[in-house]
């Protein structure tokens, strides 16, 4: 379980809406809203340390900065919304002093929902719609819809910061910069003012793990970077994310991403190699196609001088 700061969605400030399946997420908080629409079987969650299940149905409505993260013991199929905040301003100025009451609710609202949902999925998988004024409109309206049905079902009350909130953000930020180093309990629990026994329960509560599986994930997360983007050895890479050997490296990564990092690697060449071959077979396709449309300039001199014969 990997807690983070969500940097690219913060980045990327355009609505996305996609189906997943099986979905689950490390805790990781960001400042778009965030609504979670469970189809089928259930999602378990947790928001701001609040753990609860969104059954088929049911949604998560998640506030900017909220910490929260999903799991999925059987099997789900849910839609995932995100939506930056300045992309609708009315309700930007709203949520400024008002938040959801119930963050998790059932769908009263007879389809109006899922149909947003779907038809959002749709308009922000197109490129060429996105890019188009008409076609940001279109997703833009379609999310005053939704936000105004979900509004209906979850209710609004004055927003107040929650300890939780705050600690949790706290933590993740803390750890995101920190953990190439040497973290133990000891020192998060001296560093956040609590006793040990008082902040493992915390922590284990906000992220659904223990320090040092949470803390090790986090350390996998930027090894695979390092892994695919860079030319250094396993060990070289081990030591530079804070594993203090390889083989608590071996054993943490596997644990995390099912497979050893020599195992990803070489899947990782073999995607790489086959998206290269792929994008020069499309190119080369590219410019059959632009030749075929090419006209033939010998041919092209040949009805020259016949039109000149024909019209001395």
């Amino acid at each position: 379980m990997q807690g983070y700061y969500e940097y690219s969605r913060d980045n990327y400030r355009v609505p996305s809406c996609w189906k997943a399946v099986d979905n689950a997420c490390a805790p990781h908080f960001h400042s778009s809203i965030e609504l979670l629409y469970v189809t089928k079987g259930e999602i378990h969650v947790a928001l701001n340390g609040w753990p609860t299940k969104v059954e088929e149905g049911c949604f998560l409505i998640s506030p900017s900065y909220a910490v929260h993260y999903y799991q999925t013991e059987g099997h789900s199929s849910a839609y995932v919304l995100t939506v930056p905040l300045e992309v609708i301003p009315s309700y930007k100025a709203l949520l400024a002093k008002k938040t959801f009451t119930d963050c998790c609710s059932r769908d009263h609202s007879d389809g109006e929902i899922l149909h947003c949902l779907e038809r959002l999925c749709s308009l922000t998988s197109d490129t060429e719609k996105m890019e188009s004024l008409s076609g940001r409109n279109t997703v833009k309206g379609y999310i005053y819809v939704l936000l105004g049905h979900v509004i209906e079902e979850t209710g609004l009350r004055d927003f107040t910061e929650s300890p939780n909130a705050s600690l949790a953000r706290d933590i993740l930020s803390y750890l995101q910069e920190n953990y190439q180093k040497e973290i133990t309990l000891d020192s998060l629990a001296q560093t956040f003012g609590y006793s040990k026994s008082r902040f493992s329960h915390l922590f284990h509560r906000y992220f659904g793990s223990g320090i040092s599986e949470y803390v090790n994930d986090l350390r996998c997360r930027s090894a695979v970077e390092a892994i695919t983007g860079q030319e250094l050895s396993m060990v070289d890479i081990a030591m530079s994310v804070g594993f203090e050997s390889t083989r608590t490296f071996y054993r943490a990564f596997k644990r995390c991403y099912g497979m050893t990092p020599s195992e990803y690697a070489s899947r990782h060449m073999v995607g790489a190699a086959a998206d290269a071959a792929k994008k020069e077979a499309r190119e080369k396709e590219e410019e059959k196609s632009m030749e075929a449309c090419m006209p033939d300039p010998c041919q092209q001199m040949q009805n020259i001088c016949r039109q000149v014969l024909q019209n001395p």
